[in-house]
């Protein structure tokens, strides 16, 4: 496999051969691991939104920063399943916080015995404390001595506020969903008469209706320039954890 020079070496590591993988890891020796659910987000959204997501915000910046990009994980815990408040008991998979423990530590442990500098866990699905076990086993992964340093984060926590809030099903969710996977999306399926709500359609966040592939295009440039800037920092201090 021939690169260009200037050109950022990126690619879907499932798809690969092991020397196209070698070659890209030669270069840019980063890892995404988009982290998603099987989750019921109404009636205008496919229920794998969340992993759909990470692994779209995933694949734009590892072509801006370089690195492979595995396939999503869609084992959550704290799904809207378990929301006894709701009644959407249909279409999500909710997992245990231990099984959810034992999986985020399995991949780190494997992507460092893969020797990737680098790993960016972009968590699509936030519920709690789903999202707070992933950092914590980031932590704890980054305080024991490897040459493998762990980035967990989400795009709610790099895209300004005034840009994106954390929500479920709403404007911000949807528009980064109409920008990766257009067909994954029907707004015709939300209410015209009235505004979309947590119990009867499972939004929770601004309107959804007002969502378009341009807003997810401009989340998605946000997302990438705040993520590679963390990157850039994890690159340079990763060799220094090093046994």
């Amino acid at each position: 496999m021939t690169l260009p020079p200037s050109a950022p070496a990126w690619g879907r590591y499932e798809r690969l051969m092991p020397a196209e993988i070698e070659a890209i890891f030669a270069r840019h020796p980063i890892a995404y691991l988009p982290w998603g659910a099987l989750e019921y987000h109404g009636r205008h959204a496919a229920i794998g939104l969340d992993g759909l997501k990470a692994h779209g915000l995933c694949v734009a910046l590892a072509k801006v920063a370089g690195g492979l990009v595995l396939p999503p994980v869609y084992v959550a815990a704290n799904t809207i399943k378990g929301v006894k408040a709701l009644s959407f008991p249909r279409h999500s998979l909710d997992f245990s916080e231990s099984t959810l423990r034992l999986l985020i530590r399995g991949h780190l442990d494997q992507l460092a015995d893969e020797q990737f500098r680098v790993v960016f866990v972009l968590c699509g699905h936030v519920g709690q404390p789903h999202y707070d076990i992933i950092k914590d086993e980031a932590r704890q992964f980054n305080g024991r001595p490897s040459s493998t340093h762990v980035l967990a984060t989400s795009e709610c926590d790099l895209v300004s506020p005034d840009m994106v809030k954390v929500n479920h099903a709403a404007l911000g969710e949807v528009s980064f969903l109409m920008h990766t996977d257009p067909d994954c999306v029907d707004l015709a399926r939300l209410p015209s008469d009235r505004v979309p709500t947590l119990e009867a359609d499972a939004v929770w966040g601004p309107d959804p209706r007002a969502s378009s592939a341009e807003q997810g295009r401009t989340f998605t440039a946000a997302f990438v320039t705040a993520a590679q800037a963390l990157i850039t920092r994890a690159l340079t201090r990763a060799p220094d954890r090093g046994p």
